[in-house]
């Protein structure tokens, strides 16, 4: 399996591609600037889903394009996240001159517990972190890579200055998060560097 960066031109955030050479699947976390994902895939290839990893602005904005584009493209977020889908207020892009109003029948919510098959012998499997958002999702595939968006960036504390934050949660979200790494562990965040060993690395 191959996991491609995207770096979006909103604050900076990522994208994570995620294909299989066997495949013709593409895979999505959280969703930016679609051209640049249009220039790493083939004509033959769709995005089947993309996975939310909480509904603020730089992480959704290319939600309206990449639904035009693939219309059977399945939306991953939590049941919050689905509420922030649906309010330029806590997704904040009423802020960006580019108001966000979404809902689709695409949308599926998950929770802690849930798991999504990718490709053959791989799992992505879900956990609810909230704290920097109430939305807040992370994406654990295998022992291998962990989405963490802005639950978990290393060396970097966790901004819960929003609304929809909650220190105490973020505390116990952080926690959880460490808890899933180990030394094989790789942290793709949603702003930022790829980073390795980082299972004693704390926010």
């Amino acid at each position: 399996m191959h996991i491609t960066q995207i770096v979006n031109s909103v604050f900076s955030s990522n994208t994570y591609i995620l294909s299989h050479k066997n495949s013709k699947q593409i895979w999505l976390i959280d969703i930016g600037d679609i051209e640049p994902i249009l220039s790493c895939i083939s004509n033959e290839q769709g995005i089947d889903g993309v996975f939310i990893t909480h509904t603020h602005y730089d992480h959704i904005f290319g939600i309206k394009a990449l639904v035009e584009k693939f219309p059977n493209c399945t939306i991953y977020t939590s049941a919050n996240g689905r509420q922030g889908f649906k309010s330029n207020k806590y997704n904040f892009s009423k802020y960006h001159n580019d108001s966000i109003l979404f809902d689709s029948p695409n949308i599926k919510i998950v929770s802690e517990g849930d798991s999504v098959n990718l490709f053959e012998n791989y799992r992505l499997e879900i956990f609810e972190t909230p704290g920097h958002d109430w939305s807040s999702l992370v994406y654990q595939l295998g022992k291998q890579a962990l989405f963490t968006g802005d639950s978990y960036i290393p060396e970097i504390k966790v901004v819960t200055t929003f609304p929809k934050s909650n220190k105490e949660d973020a505390i116990k979200s952080t926690e959880k998060i460490l808890s899933l790494c180990s030394s094989e562990t790789v942290i793709y965040p949603g702003h930022g560097n790829i980073h390795t060993n980082v299972s004693c690395i704390s926010g």
